[in-house]
This record gives structure tokens, C-alpha cells and sequence, in this order.
């Protein structure tokens, strides 16, 4: 959406938005890619030049080679698959020489072969390889996008790369991907949306499920041509780290493995960095010739799981001394995967101290490329050739787990974020600020948690400066099966924070989105969100984490749903009318309920602020329509009124 998303008019007594009635009919963008994607795409071998034929052998040898069982699903084509003109409707085309038999054809053998299938595309008047061959053609979608949707969908293609060639005169970058996005959610089809506009902004997340953060990739190291160099990429790439996460994919573009200039250690630097930066990985050299050299950096088991891993935390630099690099990346279960970089012209050692990654004593350490486990040490020190990488996995034991308090916390009841049992030490995810080994907080209230920022602020404790990835777990004792209102109390400076919370390793919420401060002192500016979430009776182990850009907690508090808390519990919600409507149909009119020119806020059904857009003509049907969301089961609020509403179209 182009307009910014006002969350902070929806977080105060927004009560019980999700799990209230039914589920979701359609998978939600966010939900696509909730690993990057793994696939083939033909432009930094093939360039312009495919056919269908070519193109059906790279399948065959995608499934044959065995890179589809390990994971590489997409096969994408890229530029000059379509005709320079479209058809009778106003829709693209395939080039009848090159592509006889049909995108459909394509679409349906590559499906056939248990893959998915891409396209490329261009939201300017014409596609990069047209325009750079000055044709007149028609290949580019700009005022064509809902057309050029419904054929994708009809075609059968589940991934769409957005090229930014021959922009339109007076046309907007912003405007013109929003009104694609638009056309694909409601296509028809599930289609991954990929934005290749040669850099991030910030309005791309909204929209989109990956982006292209830098110019296009070359076979070199450093360039000295118009591309950029891998290592340039890898630089411009880290400064991204933090937006990164399931359904939402920093771009750093394809792998130039097994294609001109690349020395053999170069092309394994790639892979990776590619891997610790959970990037999405596009093979894109001719599969059909590969050696087993080649095939191995691909199909690395390690390699790959350190990618794909769910956790979605993108790995970041955090040590660079001449050169001598350390790249860390938080896993799901606790593991730390550590990258080693070497950026030198000739042989270095690089080292990493475990204590200085927050790692106490020995651990087990598994080498990705060797693919052998080094056993306990406590630190590694790894001779690598010019622009040479290691990768390493540290296998971490759980820390022993003794309740802060001495008994598991109540629930229904206020958790305090300071009294957790866990604090990630030991873990390779620790809670503190710029990666410093000492606590920088205001506060002595914990004299074990010399890694966390705990902080006294008037008469709160907060833990502060918490990064996307980590976490703080708790021992909790819920006392009845059922729905609850779950309240966090939270501030950010940033506009990308949020947090998600899980039971026993399975999430019980969707990502929250925490508010920015208003204020000079934003940073100070808490704010209460809130979701309802389904627990169990019984002891548990609740985790929160960090999912966004930099925030700070007070608490997180848990009432029955349908309940108000009261101050005793700590619940700051407002009482008021709460009853839900169900609205089903494609037209409704709503002058009764809200009042025109509301700003309403829309979450999914299980608690997700999903965005805020402005009543129009009373007709909240068409308002969510215009603002862009596809057909689905939605909770529209407006202050303290909240309804049901399915878009059936």
C-alpha cells in the first residue's frame, strides 16, 4: 500500500482479532516463501537466448541431478520469453518461435515434474533485453497489470520477477509495484512476487516477498565492468540484515557458480554467504553439464539447512579486521551457524573466539564444507585462501532451566520480561546491544544475566535493545485449556519491529508489529498490542522473539479471553463494545456501524495487523478491495468496534 500504516490508533484496546471465527480460505502473501526460495533461473547462463526445449532438458535435469529433492523448487525464466506484442486482448504473450507450443505447455511440464514455474517481467513500457535492443515492443506490463495477472494465473506460474526497464514518463516506482502486487493477490493463484528495482526501499516489504537489494550480480569478485562483484553484493547486502524474515527475503541476486571468472574458493564464498544471509539461492548455469565439483556446492546438506532454516534470521557481519571477516546466524533450535569470510588477495587465518559471540566454555562445532564434525572447542582458527570462507555450525546443548521465581509463571497473569529462566547465553543469541560482552543496562536487578539489557525506567524494568533472533524464554503454568488475550506492552524508535511468541517450540502467534513512538523520545513511548492466542492447560515453555528492527518490553500479560484483566493482571486494554458482526458477500453497506471517512484496521484471523485504510463511500467490502487485499477472511476494527469481513472476489 502506498500510503504509510498507522498501527498505533489499532494497538489500544483492540480486543480478540484473531481466532475468533473460522480460518483464512487463501494463503496469504506473507505465507508463500516463509523459507527463501531455492530454483534456477536462466539469465546469468542462457541470458536472451531460451526456447522450450532447452528449457524442459533444465527440468529433466533439475529432477534427475537430485537439486529438486534437495530443494531447488523454482525454475524461472527470465527476459525475452514473450513476444515483442500482445495478444488480441491486451495480454502477453509467448514468442511463437522460440516458445511454439505455449506458457501454459511449459508450465504444465515443469509442474509435471514436481517443480514450480517463473516468469519475468517489467513494470516500465518494456522489458530490459527489449529495451536495451531497441524494439518496439510491447513486452513491458505498466498499465497492464491486472490483465497481465489473471494470465500469469491462467498459465499456471507461481513466481513473478518484476524488472524496473523503460519506466514510464511521470510514472511512480512505488505506485506502479503496489498496483502489481494488487493485480497478483487477487489473480486467482498463489504467486510469489519477486522485485528486481536494483535496490531496497522501505515500502517493499509491504508488498512484496523478496527485493532486490543491490545492481546486478557479475562473474567477478570485485568488478571492473558495469556489474557488481560478489563481494560487493555480500557488502551492500549486510546492511539489510534486519528486515529479512519468513515470507520476506533481502535479494542479493543469482549465483555465478560454474559461470566465467570465478576462481573454485570464490564460488564457494558465494554459496556461502548466500547461505549465513538466508538469501534466496537462483542457480544459474546450465545444470545439464554440471560436474560433481559444482553439484556438490549446491547440494551441500548443511549448506543448504543453514539457509532454510525457519528461524528466518538473515546472518550479519560482526567483526571485520582487515579483511578477516565473522558472520553469524541464530538457527530455530538454538544452534549458531558462523561463517568465516576471508577478503584478502592472498592465504589468511581467520579466527573466532567463541566468548566474543556470546559462547561460554566448549561446544561442538560441525564444518559445513567438510562435512565433518571438529568436536568441542571453544574457538576456531581457520587457515583460508584469498577470498576463501568457511562455514560451521555450533551444535549447543540447552542451558539448564531453573525458573527465575523458583516455580513456573502464572497464567492468566503478568509475566514480567526480566524474570525469564533462559536468557540465550550459551545459546548464540544473546540480548544485548551491539554485540557487547558486558551489560550496558540501567539496572541490578539480575546479577545472572550479565548479557541482557535490563533497564529501570520510572517504576518499569525493561529488557532493551532486543534484536531480530533472539529471545527470552519462561516457565509458565497455564491453568485452563482455551482462548486468551494476550497483551505486550512495547516500545520502538524503529517502524520494522515486531515480535512473535511459541509454546514448547510451536508458534502461538503470527509476527506482531510494534508501534513506533511518537515523541522526541520515542524509544520511551510504550504502547500496549494484543492477539488471542489458544493455550493448553498445563506447564510450558514460553519463548519470545524478536522478529523486526530493534525494541524494548516491559511485559506480557494473559487474561481469558472475554475477560478484562483488570490492573491487578496488568491488562491495559479498554472496555467497550466488542461484539463481532459477520459480513459475508461482495457489497455491504456500513454507514450504521462506522462512520464515514473511518480509518479501520485490518488484521488476519489469527491476530496479524495486516494495515489500516480509509472507509470509502461506507463500504468496507470495496474499501479493502481498493486497498488491495485478496479474497480471504478478515477482522476490520475501528475503535472498539470490530467485525467479521470475506472477500469473496
Amino acid at each position: 500500500m502506498k500510503k504509510k500504516l498507522d498501527f498505533s490508533s489499532c494497538v489500544k484496546g483492540c480486543v480478540s482479532v484473531g481466532m475468533l471465527l473460522g480460518t483464512v480460505a487463501f494463503a496469504h502473501p506473507d505465507s508463500l516463501v516463509l523459507t527463501p526460495p531455492l530454483g534456477w533461473n536462466s539469465w546469468n547462463v542462457f541470458h536472451e537466448n531460451i526456447n522450450e526445449n532447452q528449457i524442459k532438458e533444465i527440468a529433466d535435469a533439475m529432477v534427475n541431478s537430485g537439486l529438486k529433492d534437495a530443494g531447488y523448487i523454482y525454475l524461472n525464466l527470465d527476459d525475452n520469453w514473450m513476444d515483442t506484442k500482445r495478444d488480441a486482448s491486451g495480454a502477453l504473450q509467448n514468442n511463437p518461435k522460440t516458445f511454439p507450443s505455449g506458457m501454459k505447455a511449459i508450465a504444465d511440464y515443469v509442474h509435471s515434474k514436481g517443480l514450480k514455474f517463473g516468469l519475468y517481467g517489467d513494470h516500465g513500457k518494456r522489458t530490459c533485453h527489449h529495451y536495451n535492443s531497441n524494439w518496439q515492443s510491447e513486452s513491458g506490463s505498466y498499465g497492464h497489470e491486472e490483465i497481465d495477472a489473471k494470465k500469469l494465473a491462467e498459465w499456471g506460474v507461481d513466481y513473478w520477477k518484476y524488472d524496473n526497464c523503460d519506466v514510464a514518463p511521470g510514472s511512480n516506482q512505488e505506485e506502479d509495484y503496489t498496483r502489481m502486487s494488487k493485480a497478483l493477490r487477487n489473480s486467482g493463484r498463489d504467486i510469489v512476487f519477486s522485485i528486481c528495482m536494483w535496490e531496497y526501499k522501505d515500502w517493499m516489504p509491504k508488498i512484496a516477498n523478496l527485493w532486490r537489494t543491490t545492481f546486478d550480480i557479475g562473474p567477478e569478485w570485485r568488478s571492473t565492468s558495469w556489474y557488481r562483484g560478489v563481494y560487493e553484493i555480500i557488502d551492500a547486502n549486510d546492511k539489510y540484515w534486519q528486515i529479512a524474515k519468513p515470507g520476506h527475503w533481502n535479494d542479493p541476486d543469482m549465483l555465478e557458480v560454474d559461470n566465467n571468472n570465478l576462481s573454485y574458493e570464490e564460488q564457494k564464498s558465494q554459496m556461502t554467504m548466500w547461505s549465513i544471509m538466508a538469501a534466496p539461492i537462483m542457480i544459474s548455469s546450465d545444470v545439464r553439464k554440471m560436474s560433481d565439483k559444482v553439484k556438490e556446492l549446491y547440494m551441500n546438506k548443511d549448506m543448504v539447512a543453514i539457509n532454510q532454516d525457519s528461524l528466518g534470521v538473515q546472518g550479519h557481519r560482526i567483526s571485520n579486521v582487515n579483511g578477516k571477516q565473522v558472520w553469524t546466524k541464530p538457527m530455530r533450535n538454538g544452534d549458531l551457524a558462523v561463517a568465516l569470510l576471508n577478503d584478502n588477495t592472498s592465504t589468511q587465518t581467520v579466527e573466532c573466539n567463541f566468548a566474543d559471540i556470546g559462547i561460554d566454555g566448549e561446544v561442538e562445532v560441525r564444518d559445513a564444507w567438510q562435512k565433518k564434525d571438529l568436536g568441542k572447542l571453544s574457538h576456531v582458527s581457520v587457515e583460508l585462501p584469498a577470498h576463501g570462507s568457511a562455514l560451521l555450525r555450533l551444535i549447543l546443548e540447552p542451558v539448564p532451566r531453573k525458573p527465575f521465581k523458583g516455580e513456573a509463571l502464572a497464567i492468566p497473569g503478568k509475566i514480567e520480561i526480566e524474570d525469564f529462566d533462559i536468557n540465550g547465553v550459551g545459546q548464540g543469541n544473546t540480548t544485548y546491544n551491539d554485540m557487547d560482552s558486558e551489560n550496558r543496562g540501567e539496572s541490578t536487578y539480575r546479577k545472572d544475566a550479565s548479557s541482557v539489557d535490563i533497564y529501570e525506567k520510572g517504576d518499569k524494568i525493561v529488557v532493551g535493545y532486543n534484536q531480530t533472533g533472539e529471545w527470552l524464554e519462561y516457565t509458565v503454568n497455564v491453568a485452563d485449556d482455551g482462548d486468551y488475550t494476550m497483551t505486550a506492552s512495547v516500545a520502538s524508535a524503529n517502524e520494522t519491529s515486531g515480535f512473535k511468541l511459541s509454546m514448547d517450540g510451536k508458534d502461538i502467534t503470527e509476527e506482531i508489529a510494534v508501534p513506533k513512538g511518537e515523541g522526541e523520545d520515542n524509544y520511551d513511548d510504550y504502547k500496549d498490542v494484543e492477539a488471542t492466542v489458544k493455550l493448553t492447560k498445563g506447564v510450558h515453555i514460553l519463548r519470545f522473539t524478536v522478529t523486526g528492527d530493534w525494541m524494548d518490553i516491559d511485559y506480557i500479560n494473559f487474561a481469558k479471553a472475554g475477560e478484562n484483566g483488570g490492573e491487578d493482571s496488568g491488562n491495559q486494554g479498554q472496555s467497550g463494545d466488542s461484539s463481532t458482526t459477520a459480513i459475508v458477500g461482495s457489497s455491504f453497506g456500513m454507514n450504521d456501524i462506522y462512520a464515514a471517512g473511518s480509518k479501520l484496521c485490518v488484521f488476519s484471523m489469527t491476530g496479524k495487523f495486516l494495515g489500516q485504510v480509509n472507509l470509502v463511500d461506507g463500504n468496507v467490502m470495496n474499501s479493502l478491495k481498493i486497498a488491495g487485499f485478496a479474497k480471504g477472511v478478515y477482522m476490520v476494527r475501528e475503535g472498539v468496534r470490530s467485525i467479521r469481513v470475506q472477500l469473496s472476489k
